[in-house]
């Protein structure tokens, strides 16, 4: 029998498209963003009555509607100005050069197949010209819009915008505005002033949902989702409140009530329950670090006590050697045996594989080469995840080390004020001093 055999069919809780509860669905209506979406009207509705509109920054923390409102706007005008008004939707997240976003541009500009341009091998000049050529040829009004606009800044810097703004200055045929969408309030500060006044732009601020507002959300998207009297009123409360947690995320609060219809109609119930919610939370923020210290076989999580603390001791110049030593005052103070050296390494090259620790190996002269470890995380939840261990919850590091053999290369002031990288190339300019 078919593995999925048993989840075919229809469902009894519900009466449409559970893809109405993701986060990238966008509704016929946005409760609590009246305001703002009116806002965005006025602007662009300058091409109703043929004039450029001015550029526009929307600003709001993650999953406050900024995207998905300003799709349902453009959406929206395109309907009403019909072949008048071309809309051009970027993703700097995706397209996060000048190069590529020009590209993008006119290829969005392009007759057919024939007539688009190749990714790479165009210089950015000729690109350029030809998204001008284009845009003056068809004429009308374009809406350029770059949806994390902060990621296009701060991989390219300003002149990546200056580029795009300076579109809008040579399209003389047509008339072309942009409008960016972020979540950095600070965008424009580190900006320079010629480029600034170029944006001459309108400023629209999302705020952050609040508990109710949140309630308000899921109750209508719920709706035509899911049978009547199947989502406890209870659970859409709490829901709410999770999400009035995180900033107000709407996005995030969504996928909690999805997940809890999911986990309802694959266990078989008749009704989301505040269990459902709970589940769908834990399901939803699974501490994948917690879960991957948690499996780990016991010596594993030993000897990544041993690096934890040693760490702790000295953020700088974590060495196999004294990991070693501290794996086996822990097993000592235990009682557990300890394994070889040899086996030791290979576990932190284990624990480098799973994503805990970062390791480089470097010729120390007559020491020989080196292994430096790092734990990657923060060391009070790593030891805190480690010592909910039965085994290990007795643990009290009162023999744990450091090594002395490289204090003569700095003092502890130098070193806390040593990036790892600086350390590691002073140690290695000591082992070469040292040969010599």
């Amino acid at each position: 029998m078919n593995l999925f055999s048993k989840y075919s069919g229809s469902s009894d809780l519900l009466a449409g498209d559970l893809g109405r509860l993701s986060g990238s669905y966008v509704p016929e209506s946005f409760p609590h963003r009246e305001t703002e979406i009116d806002h965005i009207v006025r602007i662009l509705s300058s091409i109703m009555r043929d004039s450029r509109p001015s550029n526009i920054l929307i600003y709001g923390k993650t999953g406050t509607g900024k995207t998905s409102t300003t799709q349902y706007v453009t959406k929206m005008l395109s309907e009403a100005a019909g072949e008048k008004v071309r809309v051009c939707f970027v993703n700097c997240q995706v397209h996060d050069s000048p190069y590529s976003i020009l590209t993008t541009l006119v290829n969005e500009l392009s007759e057919g197949k024939d007539d688009l341009i190749p990714p790479m091998g165009w210089p950015l000049d000729r690109i350029y010209g030809e998204l001008i050529a284009r845009i003056n040829g068809k004429g009308g009004y374009y809406v350029l819009v770059l949806d994390e606009i902060d990621r296009l800044l701060q991989k390219n810097g300003g002149d990546s915008l200056y580029v795009l703004l300076k579109v809008i200055d040579d399209s003389t045929s047509s008339r072309t505005s942009l409008i960016g969408i972020t979540n950095d309030a600070n965008i424009l500060d580190g900006l320079e002033p010629r480029i600034r006044s170029r944006m001459n732009q309108e400023s629209i601020l999302f705020s952050p949902y609040n508990a109710s507002d949140l309630r308000d959300i899921i109750s209508f998207r719920l709706k035509g989702v899911v049978k009547a009297n199947v989502v406890e009123e209870s659970a859409i409360n709490l829901c709410a409140a999770l999400g009035a947690q995180e900033h107000g995320d709407a996005r995030k609060a969504l996928d909690l009530m999805r997940i809890s219809v999911e986990i309802a109609m694959r266990e078989g119930r008749k009704t989301i329950t505040d269990k459902e919610i709970y589940e769908a939370r834990d399901r939803f923020e699974m501490d994948v670090v917690k879960e991957a210290i948690k499996t780990l076989p016991l010596q594993s999580k030993i000897v990544l006590l041993s690096a934890v603390v040693t760490q702790e001791l000295s953020s700088k110049l974590m060495i196999t050697g004294e990991i070693y030593e501290n794996y086996r005052n822990i097993c000592n103070e235990l009682g557990f045996m300890s394994l070889t050296s040899r086996r030791v390494s290979d576990i932190l090259s284990e624990l480098e594989d799973f994503g805990l620790l970062s390791a480089t190996t470097r010729s120390m002269g007559r020491y020989g080469r080196t292994r430096f470890i790092k734990v990657m995380g923060q060391l009070d939840l790593f030891k805190k995840h480690l010592l909910e261990d039965d085994n290990l919850s007795m643990f009290q590091g009162s023999r744990i080390v450091r090594q002395s053999r490289f204090e003569n290369v700095f003092g502890n002031k130098e070193e806390r004020n040593l990036t790892d990288r600086e350390l590691e190339n002073k140690l290695s300019n000591f082992a070469d001093a040292d040969l010599q």
